[in-house]
Formats: C-alpha cells, structure tokens, sequence
C-alpha cells in the first residue's frame, strides 16, 4: 500500500563485534577509525574487541588442506588458537585497513588466507570495511574485503569507509569519512540485530 510503513518487532540482543586492525604501524590512521568504530558500537551496547594483527604471529597458509579433515587449522599461531574463535563468537566484523600498493596489506591478505578453514562458519555475521590512503588502490581494497566476505557467505550491507589520509592524524579531517562511519556502525548494528532475533 502507498505510503505504509512496515514496522519489526525487533529484540537487540548481546551483540558481539570484532574489529580487525591490519595496520603494520603503530601510528596508524586506520587503527584511529577502529578505535572510532569501536566508540561508536559501543554506545549502541555492542560487546566490541579491537584485534591488531601486527600483534599476533600470524603464519602463512600454505595450502597444506588438513582442515578438510580435522575441520580446523593444523597450523598452531594465534591465528588459530585465538583469533579465529573470535571471528566465530562475533555477529559484526569490521576490517580496517591502509591501502599498500592499491590493495590490502599482506598481513591482511594473510589473514584473510588463513580463514579458509572455517569456510561457511562466517555465513550471516556481517561485514563491514574500512579503507585509509591517498586515493588510489581504495576501491580495490574495499572489493578485496568484500569478496572475502563473499566467499564466506557474510552480509554486506554497506559500501564501506573511504578514507583519505597520508601523515598520521590526518584521517580525522576526513568529514565524508567520518560521516560514513557512523553511519556504517550504525546499519551494521541494525541488521545484526534483526539476524539476531531471527536466527
């Protein structure tokens, strides 16, 4: 009917958010829009942990397929033992990324590698993306992001944080950015919480 207004009976429930900082930096422009994003769900009740992946010992995968059989990773870091159930406890995933090269860094792509052994334990989390450089290769790394998500049947439902930025700080001059970020926590927070209640 023209005009109605289709209303949901929706119960938020304890939501969970993991936000993945693959900044190889300790000054990082990227990491400072995590910490924003974190802010931002966090004051909408989200559970959220902040994971900085230049942190971790993160190995490479190398194809060996033994997760085929033993249905997890046979490579023992903190991919496996402690990031990987994070992903797995968490209803909204957000990568947050400097652009290198006009794509993702490897140690994403590395960690993205590594999630080939819990192929279809991401179905429905939802996937949000944020990008940080000078313009170019910010698309690109906003496909690669989603594509994983993609592959791992996540729900995409925003284009995603473009940021621009060079020197360290510069990021938080990025109105659009900015902008875009609240209102990227803020459809992440809303569709998680109807997966929610209807899962």
């Amino acid at each position: 009917m023209l005009g109605s207004t289709l209303v949901m009976d929706v119960v938020v429930r304890d939501i969970r958010a993991l936000i993945i900082s693959g900044s190889t930096r300790v000054q990082s422009n990227s990491l400072l829009l995590a910490q924003r994003a974190t802010s931002l769900l966090v004051d909408k009740g989200v559970e959220v942990k902040v994971v900085e992946l230049r942190k971790h010992k993160i190995d490479d995968c190398v194809g060996c397929r033994c997760c085929i059989e033993i249905k997890k990773c046979c490579i023992r870091d903190d991919m496996s033992t402690k990031i990987i159930p994070l992903l797995l406890k968490s209803h909204i995933i957000i990568i947050s990324t400097p652009v290198y090269f006009d794509n993702v860094p490897s140690l994403v792509k590395r960690f993205i590698d590594r999630t080939w052994c819990i192929r279809g334990f991401l179905r429905n989390k939802v996937l949000g993306a944020i990008v940080v450089g000078r313009g170019y290769g910010l698309d690109t790394a906003i496909v690669a992001i989603y594509n994983w998500g993609l592959k791992h049947e996540m729900i995409i439902c925003h284009r995603g944080v473009r940021a621009h930025a060079y020197n360290y700080g510069e990021v938080m001059n990025d109105k659009q950015a900015l902008v875009d970020l609240d209102n990227m926590c803020s459809r992440l927070f809303e569709v998680a919480s109807m997966v929610s209640n209807y899962m």
